[in-house]
């Protein structure tokens, strides 16, 4: 039974947890197992005991070990530093942001198609898929601003949902640990048996094979926990938006609640991304033939696997917060999507567009920043502890960089996630009329009620979506 403007508690759903659960554990123990018995094989042991050699034979680089360890811990100590600068400043200037990245991506998709169709033959084609969103968007932006002052606040909330409930950084980390952990998984079986039959004279196929069935368990795997992950923290946007101070606990129970069509969404999802990587894998392997009938087949493939994918992505764009929130099945979810896709697509257009370019200018600051201390680091120790500039400044910098892509990960994940909440909660707010608690300014829900009821069909919300 679907519910607006209050979540329902259902509950748990024991046998879809109990089977995910059970299959995750006999697949990571599978992982383990195979991880152990590649320890044992003698090219392994060879390789480590090199590793180990060239370790200690380091010289130079072993009496700095300390430096690295100081650089590590000071850059996880900034990453929160930057995190909460970030939050900030989006909970601040969210509307500014929006607006900026809009202008960019429209700047960048008019410069890029103008480029594509100039310098390349049949270079406009090519364009369209940039043209399009940024002739679109600009379009908004003089006819419609107020769908882009919308977002603005929307990203605003994004920055105070997160500052409000940091206990939606956890999902980011638990479903990091689990990739750290499928990847070894299917690395030590994939490697196990590569090396077992790399000897063997006509069963080098064998591992790939393998791989193949391996690869979509470990799908299902991620995918899972990953909407699993993304549901709690929808349940805490969606709580926080509707003036209520939701806690894990609750959020917990929530998404127990909804397992069933919840992991149903992450194993389709799955089957989808897998046959996606296949289709890819077979362009690869028909590119490679050279001949003209592997190339056209190649372009077919990688068309199709495209196009599949944008299927996807916006046929069930509003799914989990439809199932989450509403506690739709899986099949209902999609409809429930799609439905919202047709009357809202500019709303998405935007969270593609200006607002995906206003976390790049975020990530950009991040990255500044990082850079600058990475800067000041090596000059440090160029200068107070003799460390050669070559080396100094490349480690600093570089180490400096590759750390920002840490906060901006762990922040900019529940921040999207919060987004789209948030739009979702707002097409509840306009299907019963505002009458549910929202955070949404007074001064822009007089608005969209005023253009609602007002018998001006120029200025109806219903002609302001198409």
């Amino acid at each position: 039974m679907t519910t607006k403007g209050k979540i329902k508690i259902e509950p748990p759903n024991k046998k879809a947890i109990f089977l995910y659960v059970f299959f995750t554990l006999l697949f990571f123990g599978a992982g383990i197992t195979f991880f152990v018995l590649l320890l044992f094989e003698a090219d392994v042991i060879q390789y480590l005991d090199d590793f180990v050699n060239a370790i200690i034979a380091g010289g130079t680089w072993t009496q700095y070990w300390w430096v690295l360890v100081v650089i590590l811990v000071g850059l996880a100590i900034i990453g929160f530093l930057v995190g909460w600068l970030l939050l900030v400043l989006t909970a601040k200037y969210g509307d500014i942001l929006v607006i900026a990245g809009s202008v960019f991506f429209i700047i960048g998709g008019i410069i890029g198609g103008l480029l594509c169709g100039l310098l390349l033959p049949g270079g406009f084609l090519f364009a369209l898929p940039g043209l399009v969103p940024a002739g679109l968007l600009l379009l908004v932006m003089i006819f419609s601003f107020n769908k882009i002052r919308r977002a603005g606040e929307f990203l605003k909330f994004t920055g105070k949902v997160v500052l409000a409930e940091k206990g939606m950084i956890l999902a980011p980390l638990f479903v990091t640990a689990i990739s750290v952990l499928n990847f070894l998984t299917i690395a030590s079986i994939w490697g196990y048996f590569i090396i077992l039959t790399g000897g063997m004279v006509g069963l080098e196929w064998l591992g790939y094979v393998i791989s193949i069935p391996v690869s979509l368990i470990q799908m299902i795997i991620y995918y899972g926990i990953f909407y699993a992950s993304e549901a709690i923290n929808t349940t805490y946007a969606y709580e926080w938006y509707r003036k209520r101070d939701p806690d894990m606990k609750f959020c917990l129970k929530n998404v127990l609640g909804k397992a069933g069509p919840i992991l149903t969404f992450g194993v389709v999802t799955a089957l989808v991304q897998w046959i996606q990587r296949m289709l890819r894998n077979t362009a690869s392997r028909s590119q490679q033939k050279g001949n003209i009938a592997g190339i056209v087949l190649a372009i077919l493939a990688r068309i199709l696997a495209s196009v599949m994918g944008i299927i996807f992505k916006y046929l069930t764009y509003f799914t989990l917060p439809a199932i989450v929130i509403e506690g739709h099945g899986f099949k209902d979810g999609v409809k429930r999507s799609f439905n919202l896709l047709k009357r809202y697509y500019m709303d998405v257009l935007i969270r593609e567009t200006g607002v995906s370019r206003a976390f790049g200018l975020l990530q950009f600051i991040a990255f500044f920043l990082y850079g600058v201390l990475g800067a000041i680091a090596g000059i440090v120790l160029h200068l107070a502890y003799g460390l050669a500039p070559e080396i100094a400044y490349p480690l600093t910098i570089l180490s400096a960089i590759i750390f920002a892509f840490i906060p901006t990960f762990f922040i900019f994940r529940p921040m999207k996630t919060a987004y789209l909440t948030f739009v979702f909660a707002y097409t509840q707010d306009e299907e019963t009329r505002f009458s549910l608690p929202t955070r949404m300014p007074k001064a822009l829900q007089g608005e969209l009620k005023d253009a609602r009821k007002s018998s001006n069909k120029e200025r109806s919300i219903a002609n302001l979506v198409k």
